[in-house]
């Protein structure tokens, strides 16, 4: 259950960032950063070499934030290159994941 209350956290202040205009990629990398200086680096590791070299949706994947059918329509989302699109649905997978929690 701590588990997927830190994917609600880490999906939700992504979707914060990526709201203020910040680059999704951008705000990845940072909450990334920010995980790691909380001791959980080794889980984000592999996640921050997949966003420099696949993306930012195969990072998420890789982070287990997402589930295969959620990456496909953030796949979609992102392509559209509208932040607030992406942010809300980013925002509904966390609040989905609360639900489930």
């Amino acid at each position: 259950m701590a588990r997927d209350l830190d994917k609600v956290r880490f999906l939700k202040a992504l979707a914060f960032e990526i709201r203020r205009k910040k680059p999704a990629a951008e705000a990845l990398a940072d909450c990334i950063e920010i995980e790691g200086r909380g001791g959980r680096h080794r889980l984000f590791r592999l996640a921050s070499t997949v966003l420099a070299s696949d993306g930012f949706v195969a990072a998420l994947r890789a982070a287990d934030l997402v589930g295969p059918e959620a990456a496909v329509l953030l796949e979609m989302v992102f392509a559209e290159n509208d932040h607030r699109l992406l942010a809300g649905a980013i925002n509904g997978l966390a609040d989905y994941q609360d639900e489930a929690a």
